[in-house]
């Protein structure tokens, strides 16, 4: 955790992440967002420190540049389109840190979290997290206040346990894990990273991105099954690493975080239950798999 801490770089994005939530500060003629404020601070820290290229840099805006064109409806159709594309592909791309300038921070290695499970090795991705807040900001549609989000909570509340505890299930009866509570001591710095750098991330390509710009371009009958389809196979398919049971699991996941989506079209919820399952399966199974799966 001090290590994420100690590099400014990191502590910026973060704050920009959190600040995507809140209104923009009017100064006299002037309307300043703090999440902006944040994201420059972020880059500039990134480029001092050695986190992130002039390259990378480049691709960064080039990404905000595409998503704030696909999003502004003062464009033509088909241009926001291209642009939408050119967006999906670049923001991928950041996720799967295929685009060079960056250099991500090592939390730790080979860290033993259960007996029967392999050693575990956390990055903080500066590339992934960087995606997740432009998705987040210029692209997903947000909770106008926390009575709303609440709203939409308990809307959710069948749809957020069946998820759960669907997954849960599947995942002993599959062996993928074990039941092994715990409490380790990378908690804190597990919270910070999986919430902000990667569900966040995840949630805003997947729901924000993928199922809302199916959703707006398919015929209303079929919109929503096809976009919630869409999106939860993608899911399953972007953990291909982890072995078709693994991909099984997270499609059934992306399932849930999907019809969550689709009830309000706000990505909270959906970034709430993806963190949860990540929660309990970190702190109540076998992590990150059992070892003879």
């Amino acid at each position: 955790m001090l290590m994420l801490l100690s590099s400014p770089a990191y502590v910026f994005l973060i704050l920009a992440i959190v600040c995507a939530w809140l209104p923009a500060v009017h100064w006299g003629r002037f309307s300043i967002r703090p999440w902006f404020v944040c994201f420059a601070l972020a880059l500039c820290a990134a480029l001092a420190t050695g986190v992130l290229g002039v390259v990378g840099l480049l691709l960064v805006l080039v990404l905000a540049l595409a998503l704030s064109g696909a999003s502004s409806d003062r464009l033509p159709k088909v241009l926001r389109l291209v642009l939408g594309v050119i967006a999906a592909v670049l923001a991928l791309a950041f996720a799967m840190h295929r685009v060079p300038g960056f250099s991500n921070v090592l939390i730790f290695k080979d860290v033993q979290f259960s007996a029967d499970a392999p050693p575990f090795t956390l990055y903080a991705n500066f590339d992934k997290g960087i995606a997740g807040l432009l998705l987040l900001v210029l692209f997903c549609r947000k909770a106008a206040s926390f009575a709303g989000l609440k709203a939409d909570v308990r809307r959710s509340w069948l749809i957020i346990f069946a998820t759960i505890g669907l997954l849960s299930i599947a995942g002993l009866f599959s062996q993928l894990f074990h039941l092994d509570l715990k409490l380790p001591a990378a908690t804190a710095v597990f919270v910070v990273v999986n919430l902000l750098l990667t569900c966040v991330a995840e949630e805003a390509f997947f729901r924000g991105l993928v199922q809302e710009s199916l959703h707006r371009i398919s015929s209303k009958s079929l919109g929503s099954v096809l976009a919630v389809g869409a999106s939860a196979l993608l899911f399953g398919v972007a953990h291909f690493a982890g072995g078709p049971m693994y991909m099984a699991l997270s499609s059934l996941a992306g399932l849930g975080y999907a019809l969550v989506y689709q009830q309000s079209r706000r990505i909270e919820v959906a970034i709430l239950l993806h963190f949860g399952f990540n929660l309990i399966h970190f702190l109540c199974f076998t992590y990150p798999k059992y070892v003879g799966a």
